[in-house]
């Protein structure tokens, strides 16, 4: 049998674990073994086998849960950078200037006193390079990774919403903070 030492597949068992026994999460990770060297074709069918397996065994908020602590996480370097700005800037808007000058794959916006993250594209290696759609539960993943990231900068806790996915057929990736 095929090894399963993919980074995703280790953090979604991981995850898992917390809300479920240690055979469900076995099951649900595991199904389709997935190595490091596993090629897109193989990351995407795993990717679509997860949502499928999550929605028939959780409710949307343990899903959510689950793929949110699951995510990448950011790169510390770029988050501290990005808090230094935050914390030298006068504003929210003087932040965002900043912040987007820096063309790190994203840019954001403001409006009503929210913030607004967006990518123009799909970043994430298990899904990007194959043109189908995926279940938005994939994507949730991103909503962790958002999550720890703004929680660092701005020093609070924050909460997510995906407005917009590239992979459910958005033009681009748009993740609500508040």
């Amino acid at each position: 049998m095929p090894k399963t030492d993919n980074p995703h597949a280790i953090r979604l068992y991981n995850s898992l674990t917390k809300y479920t026994d240690e055979q469900t999460a076995e099951r649900i990770a595991y199904k389709i073994p997935l190595s490091k060297s596993a090629d897109i074709n193989k990351k995407f069918a795993w990717a679509e086998s997860i949502c499928d397996d999550l929605q028939k065994a959780f409710d949307d908020n343990t899903i959510k849960e689950i793929r949110m602590d699951c995510a990448c996480g950011p790169e510390m370097g770029k988050i501290n950078k990005l808090q230094k700005i935050y914390q030298s800037s006068a504003n929210l808007n003087e932040f965002i200037t900043k912040a987007n000058n820096l063309n790190q794959g994203f840019t954001m916006q403001t409006e009503n006193n929210h913030l607004f993250l967006i990518y123009p594209q799909c970043y994430c290696s298990c899904v990007k390079r194959i043109e189908s759609s995926i279940s938005e539960i994939w994507c949730y993943c991103t909503l962790g990774y958002t999550k720890k990231m703004f929680e660092h900068i701005l020093d609070r806790s924050v909460e997510v919403e995906l407005l917009e996915s590239v992979k459910t057929g958005g033009k681009k990736c748009v993740i609500k903070i508040v």
